[in-house]
C-alpha cells in the first residue's frame, strides 16, 4: 500500500532512494566538517604568530642648495649690508653677488662612504631640440671627506652675476651669432665610493641651482631637496589573540549535529524500507514528469466529446509521453477530462492515457483545476462513454476537432 507523504515526499523519497550513496556521503562530509570546526574553536591555540611585511627605507641622501646676496648700498627699501636670504629673484645692481651653500646629508644603519664634492659655474647656450652649442665651465669650490651615517658634507661658493653677464655678452660678440638659449647654473657633483649597509657603493650625483639673468634682476630657480633613498623588504613577526566567532563557536557544532541527524534518519528510515519507492510510485512520477513536460500540447475540457461513442476503434498508450506523440502526428490536441482522462480523437479512433492514481494527499496540483492528477477520481468507461453519460459536446475553446464534432 502506498504510504501517503504527499507528491513532494515522494519525490524526495525517490531521490534520496536513488542517490542513497552520495547522501550518505554528503551527510559524512557534514559531520567531518562541523567537527572540526567545533575541536579548533575550543581546542585551538589562544595566541597565533602572524608573519607580515613591510618596506624598511635603509638609506637615504638629501642634496640642496641655500643662497643669499647682501645688499652692497642703501635705498629706500633695503639698507647697506641687509642679507636677502633663499629670494625667488635678486636685484642685480645693489646685490650683485650671489652666495650659496650646498649641503649633502647622508644616513644609513651602517658603512661609510667617501664623497669627492665639486662645484662650477656653468654657462652653455642649447638649441631647442637639446643640443649643446658652447659651454663656459668655471670652478668655485671642492672639498673630499669621509661620511659615516648621519653626518653632513657642506660646501659654499659665491659668484657676481653682473661679471656672468658680462662674460655671455662677450661670447655672443666673438661667436658675431646668438644661436640657442643660455643657460647659465651652479653645478655640484658628488662622486661616492665605499659601503653601505654592507654592499659596496660607487656612484656620482649631480646637483643643480638655475638662475636667469633678465631686466636687472636674476632669478633663481630652486627646485628644493633632491632625496634619494634604498629600500628593502623586511620579514616580521607579531603574536596576536586568536578570537572565536559565533559562527565557528555554534557553527560547527550544529552542522556536526545536523550531519549526524541526517545519518540516523537515513539509516533508520532504509532499514524500515520508509525509502522504497514501488513500481506504482514511480510510474506516477513518470506521469507527473511528462504531465510538467507537455502541458503546452494539452487541454483541459469540462466534458469529454461527445463524437467518442462513434468512435471505431479505442486504443490505450502506456505513457502520456507516448499519447502526445500521437498527437503531434496527427495534428490534433491532447484532452484532459474532468475525470482525468487524457484522449486524442483523430480519424475515428480514440487514443486514451488513463494515468496511474495516488490518494489525493499524493498530488500537489490536486487543488488545481485542469492540471490533472486529481486523486482517486473514478474514470468514465468506454461502457458509460457510449450511454451517453459524457454529454454531447466538448466545452472547450482549444478542440482542433471541432469541425468533426
Amino acid at each position: 500500500m502506498v504510504n501517503v507523504m504527499g507528491s513532494r515526499g515522494l519525490r524526495v523519497r525517490a531521490a534520496v532512494d536513488r542517490y542513497l550513496g552520495v547522501v550518505v556521503l554528503a551527510l559524512a562530509v557534514l559531520v567531518v566538517v562541523g567537527g572540526g570546526v567545533a575541536y579548533d574553536a575550543h581546542t585551538g591555540p589562544d595566541e597565533r604568530t602572524e608573519t607580515t611585511t613591510e618596506q624598511v627605507v635603509t638609506w637615504n641622501a638629501t642634496g640642496q642648495f641655500a643662497h643669499e646676496a647682501t645688499v652692497v648700498e642703501d635705498t629706500r627699501v633695503f639698507d647697506a649690508g641687509e642679507t636677502l636670504t633663499n629670494r625667488t629673484q635678486y636685484f642685480q645692481r645693489i646685490a650683485p653677488t650671489l652666495e650659496g651653500t650646498f649641503t649633502y646629508d647622508y644616513a644609513a644603519s651602517n658603512g661609510s662612504l667617501t664623497a669627492n664634492a665639486s662645484t662650477a659655474l656653468v654657462v652653455r647656450s642649447v638649441t631647442d631640440d637639446g643640443t649643446e652649442q658652447w659651454r663656459v665651465t668655471e670652478p668655485l669650490d671642492r672639498t673630499e671627506r669621509t661620511l659615516a651615517p648621519g653626518e653632513t658634507l657642506r660646501m659654499g661658493f659665491e659668484q657676481n652675476v653682473t661679471a656672468v653677464e658680462t662674460t655671455v655678452e662677450e661670447i655672443r660678440s666673438e661667436l658675431g651669432a646668438t644661436v640657442g638659449t643660455t643657460e647659465t647654473f651652479f653645478e655640484t657633483t658628488v662622486a661616492l665610493d665605499g659601503r653601505r649597509n654592507g654592499e659596496p657603493v660607487e656612484t656620482t650625483r649631480s646637483y643643480r641651482l638655475p638662475f636667469t639673468i633678465e631686466d636687472g634682476v636674476y632669478r633663481v630657480n630652486d627646485s628644493g631637496p633632491d632625496v634619494q633613498s634604498g629600500e628593502r623588504t623586511v620579514l616580521t613577526e607579531r603574536t596576536v589573540p586568536v578570537t572565536t566567532g559565533p559562527l565557528r563557536s555554534y557553527g560547527g557544532p550544529l552542522l556536526a549535529i545536523v550531519g549526524l541527524g541526517g545519518l540516523l534518519g537515513v539509516a533508520v528510515s532504509h532499514r524500515r524500507g520508509w525509502l522504497d519507492v514501488g513500481d506504482r510510485e514511480r510510474a506516477y512520477l513518470d506521469y507527473r514528469s511528462d504531465r510538467r513536460e507537455f502541458d503546452e500540447w494539452i487541454t483541459a475540457v469540462d466534458t469529454p466529446p461527445a463524437r467518442l461513442a462513434d468512435a471505431d476503434d479505442r486504443i490505450e498508450t502506456a505513457t502520456l509521453g507516448g499519447l502526445v506523440d500521437l498527437a503531434i502526428d496527427t495534428d490534433r490536441r491532447v484532452l484532459e477530462t474532468p475525470a482525468d482522462r487524457y484522449l486524442v480523437v483523430a480519424d475515428g479512433t480514440v487514443y486514451s492515457y488513463d494515468p496511474p492514481s495516488l490518494p489525493r494527499g499524493d498530488d500537489p496540483l490536486a487543488a488545481s483545476g485542469g492540471a490533472g492528477g486529481r486523486g482517486d477520481v473514478e474514470t468514465q468507461t468506454d461502457d458509460a462513454i457510449e450511454a451517453g453519460e459524457t454529454g454531447d459536446h466538448a466545452e472547450t475553446a482549444d478542440d482542433p476537432d471541432e469541425d468533426e464534432s
